[in-house]
């Protein structure tokens, strides 16, 4: 059985790559998989050693640890990794460097956004002729890197994030998330983020804002932590938002929360393949995106959602508003979010396609 090591820069929660290693992982059948992690021992780490995945931790103290490549050294003498797949920019550059140098047979790259910032592109670009296959998380990726970097057809591939269909759960307990949420019959617009500066909260607070002078019966539940969280709060208060705005950090019960709201609202200005998206598609709700292509992948606009100008809060607030005005084209676009997993994105097809995959490499 081929023996697989995955590369990657932390593994603590909220991340998409990091999310996908443990929905994946511990279910591929034909290779032997393990872990090795740079820097922290996170939660997803904790959980893949308990579903029985292998973790080993080379416990980076900064950029200057040189000895992390002395550690990883060991990794692969221990391990011996047939293929070595790598995620996230320093992880991936670093697995290029050293993965072939150190015994790894075949070096796959999997990547998660397209790094047009200099700063990573160019270590990006000249390092990527070390890998003997390309694999991205969206169509969108793929295309970039085959028509910017000339990267071959032939050893490029795209395989998507999945989610899990989930049954909706029981009404009694989605009255008690709304009461102890503090909801009664309010149109519920909820966002999974992290609270990062590229990630466009701001965009969606001050939609609320032109929002609230028509109706303000609604919501908006904010979903994540991040560094951004101090001054969005600033911003709800400056613009008389508190009142509409709940940030309840992270949470457990995400799905609960995505079946108890209307909407779902993703303003980023910078995704992969938004894992948050797929679960709201995943439990029927129609979706106001930013249009980056990323997201344009996930929601055609009119289709199962609508998607607005990055950064355009004016924008923003009319898509909302839209469906908020129509019960019956929530619905039906919810209806849509579905089907488009189901048929693309259920994460048991992923799993397979991956498995295949790496049995054939």
């Amino acid at each position: 059985m081929k023996k697989v090591l995955h590369l990657i820069t932390g593994l603590e929660k909220g991340g998409g790559a990091e999310a996908m290693l443990l929905k994946t992982l511990p279910y591929l059948e034909s290779t032997e998989n393990a872990v090795c992690v740079f820097k922290g021992r996170g939660d997803i780490g904790k959980e893949l050693e308990r579903r029985g995945v292998k973790v080993y931790y080379l416990d980076m103290k900064g950029y200057w640890d040189l000895g992390v490549i002395k550690r990883y050294k060991k990794v692969v003498k221990d391990f011996r990794p047939d293929i070595q797949v790598n995620y996230l920019i320093h992880a991936d550059i670093f697995g290029r460097i050293f993965g072939k140098k150190y015994g790894v047979k075949k070096l796959v790259s999997y990547i998660r956004n397209m790094h047009n910032n200099f700063i990573y592109a160019f270590p990006d670009k000249i390092t990527l002729k070390r890998v003997d296959f390309l694999l991205t998380n969206s169509r969108a990726n793929l295309r970039f890197y085959r028509e910017e970097y000339n990267f071959p057809k032939d050893k490029s591939a795209c395989i998507p994030n999945g989610v899990e269909m989930k049954d909706k759960p029981f009404e009694e307990k989605l009255k008690n998330l709304k009461k102890e949420l503090g909801l009664n019959n309010e149109f519920v617009i909820t966002c999974v983020s992290r609270l990062h500066q590229q990630k466009n909260i701001d965009t969606l607070i001050r939609a609320g804002q032109i929002l609230a002078r028509e109706n303000d019966d609604f919501k908006i539940l904010l979903i994540g932590d991040g560094k951004e969280r101090g001054n969005l709060k600033k911003l709800a208060r400056k613009l008389n938002m508190e009142d509409k705005i709940k940030f309840l950090g992270k949470r457990e019960d995400v799905w609960e929360i995505l079946n108890i709201s209307n909407l779902f609202a993703l303003p980023s200005s910078k995704e992969g393949m938004s894992n948050a998206l797929l679960e709201a598609m995943a439990a029927g709700l129609p979706a106001v995106v930013s249009d980056i292509k990323e997201n344009k992948e996930l929601v055609g606009s009119g289709k199962n959602g609508y998607t607005f100008k990055v950064k355009d809060k004016s924008d923003l607030a009319q898509k909302i508003k839209l469906l908020e005005q129509d019960k019956q084209k929530r619905t039906i676009m919810g209806e849509a979010s579905k089907k488009k997993i189901k048929n693309n994105y259920d994460i048991n097809k992923v799993i397979n396609i991956l498995d295949e995959f790496l049995y054939q490499l």
